[in-house]
């Protein structure tokens, strides 16, 4: 009976360590997943023109609004006037409206030109563009902008 008694004990410990592989964890392990989120940015689908003049020493502005996250592209296509060369260098803003004014987030001083001076990716808001002199008006200056936004 011992023979057969070590003979059953051999064989469960046999099935015993088959059943388990080194791989197996002895305790509880926790997974942690990472999402990744693309977000497109779209095209500009709408363009205006904000045409009007600006003060010496003075600005002017123009709101519009973005409609879904994607590119703005701001360019001052033209400027002219009486005493005013069309080479002449003039502030260009981008930022939100704030009551009756226009509080830029991004400016720059410009010529005229045919690419955009400012471009960005922005989100879904109301925003505005500003024109204004920054010390090289002699008399009002006649300007034209085009806003690229989607």
């Amino acid at each position: 009976m011992t023979r057969r008694a070590c003979f059953c004990s051999l064989v469960l410990t046999l099935l015993t360590s088959c059943g388990c592989s080194g791989d197996t964890p002895t305790s509880p392990t926790t997974t942690s997943s990472t999402a990744t989120t693309t977000t497109t940015v779209a095209s500009p689908a709408f363009t205006e023109e904000f045409n009007d003049t600006v003060p010496v020493s003075g600005s002017i502005f123009y709101s519009f609004t973005v409609t879904q996250y994607g590119t703005v592209n701001v360019s001052l296509t033209s400027i002219s006037g009486q005493y005013v060369p069309s080479t002449v260098t003039v502030g260009l803003g981008l930022g939100k409206p704030d009551a009756e004014t226009c509080v830029t987030t991004t400016q720059i001083s410009t010529q005229s030109g045919k690419g955009p001076q400012i471009t960005g990716a922005y989100d879904p808001g109301v925003y505005c563009v500003k024109v204004s002199d920054v010390g090289n008006l002699f008399s009002a200056a006649k300007f034209a902008v085009t806003i690229a936004y989607p």
